[in-house]
């Protein structure tokens, strides 16, 4: 949970409708490794857009919502090294965090991005 205590639900993301065909990669999933693979990439300079099927982030995170969903290793390691911003403004609320804290960290991270296109945005 963000460390200054507001409870975060699942955010609608403001979604980059252009329409521009010009980028040097694209990325297929706004899961944790798409989202990861987005921030390399855009370090290393290149215009980069993100394609998501579902209507939000999380990849596994956002389409398993079975009762009992959560991390089988603990829950600092699914947080992204590479930003110590991240690391630092994040608490997992429990050691092997669920679905819904994970998805609510999934979507802190991409509030911090943007150009994730969501099947809601994909063009025709």
């Amino acid at each position: 949970m963000p460390r200054n205590g507001a409870a975060s639900l699942a955010v609608a993301h403001k979604v980059n409708t252009d329409t521009a065909t010009d980028f040097d990669a694209v990325i297929i999933g706004a899961g944790v490794s798409g989202l990861y693979q987005l921030y390399k990439l855009r370090e290393l300079g290149m215009r980069v857009r993100v394609f998501e099927t579902g209507t939000g982030v999380g990849g596994t995170w956002y389409w398993n919502r079975y009762p009992g969903a959560r991390f089988d290793s603990e829950s600092w390691t699914y947080g992204y090294s590479f930003s110590q911003e991240l690391l630092e403004e994040w608490d997992w609320e429990e050691h092997f965090a669920g679905q819904p804290e994970t998805e609510r960290y999934l979507n802190h991270v991409a509030d911090k991005s943007t150009c994730v296109a969501t099947s809601s945005s994909r063009a025709a």
